[in-house]
């Protein structure tokens, strides 16, 4: 039986450019993964807004290949895609994710041209640790306490444990046998240390003349593994101190990143967010 098929998809297509070094601490090299929009033919002035995406990982060494088919979804948006590798806290204590991001950014901005990279849309996103290491790098760059970032227009933290005395309080995992937030800080534990700790979360820096990009949260209302409480109470600093913030919060939902968070309402969400910030 013959059958004629007419096909007719217009979604945009994507391509993936793995490993690229973007800085040699001589003790360790950091990669970034990229993702890019695709089209059988750019325009040469054609350039597409950038996510530097940070992934979880509870500041350990991250996975950097296995949720690339979930960034694909925001590839397919128009947005260019830059998975971070940041020193982990085994290696490097913070605030050494905060220079992995500044370091990434002065990357990006170099190869603008050959990837189509808007320099002037640049936004910073990530999921639960990869949240902390978002917020704190543009609180660090308004303090002027890291070198000088881009112009960020907006950050999307998923599930970020942005509170690291909040996440004091939590119960750990049963897998998880060490608390990360005392690796991070290169401690035994935060009791007794809880300067150390405050100065590594989000509330401290976060003022009324503090200038910040916009925010967007979002936060599963039952999520095991990094406290809501984290996202309600940078939600609610940010709104008292008069600063552009938006919090979604997923209702009954216990997901800890993963698929949920790449569900077409989030998605919708987070491009609308980023389309606002012309």
């Amino acid at each position: 039986m013959k059958t004629k098929l007419v096909v007719n998809n217009q979604d945009l297509q994507w391509l993936y450019s793995p490993d690229w070094e973007y800085y040699d601490y001589g003790y360790c090299k950091r990669h970034l993964q990229m993702l890019l929009p695709y089209k059988d033919e750019w325009k040469q002035d054609e350039t597409f807004p950038i996510i530097l995406l940070i992934p979880g990982s509870a500041w350990h060494k991250q996975e950097l290949y296995n949720d690339i088919p979930k960034f694909t979804k925001l590839a397919e948006r128009g947005f260019a895609i830059a998975v971070l590798e940041y020193r982990e806290s085994d290696i490097s204590v913070f605030p050494a994710q905060v220079e992995d991001v500044s370091n990434a950014l002065e990357f990006i901005a170099a190869k603008a041209e050959q990837f189509h990279f808007d320099r002037n849309r640049i936004f910073l996103m990530g999921n639960s640790s990869g949240g902390h290491v978002a917020m704190m790098s543009v609180l660090f760059h308004a303090h002027g306490l890291c070198k000088t970032l881009p112009n960020i227009r907006g950050v999307i933290s998923e599930s970020g444990s942005t509170d690291l005395l909040i996440c004091e309080k939590d119960p750990l995992p049963p897998w998880m046998k060490v608390r990360p937030s005392t690796v991070l800080l290169g401690i035994d534990k935060i009791e007794g240390n809880e300067e150390l700790a405050e100065k590594a979360s989000c509330g401290r820096y976060i003022t009324n003349d503090v200038k910040l990009p916009p925010v967007l949260l979002f936060h599963s209302e039952n999520d095991p593994i990094v406290s809501v409480e984290n996202s309600r109470v940078l939600y609610d600093k940010l709104s008292n101190t008069h600063h552009e913030v938006y919090y979604y919060e997923l209702e009954g939902n216990d997901s800890h990143g993963g698929n949920d968070f790449y569900d077409s309402k989030i998605l919708n969400i987070i491009q609308e967010f980023c389309d606002k910030q012309k």
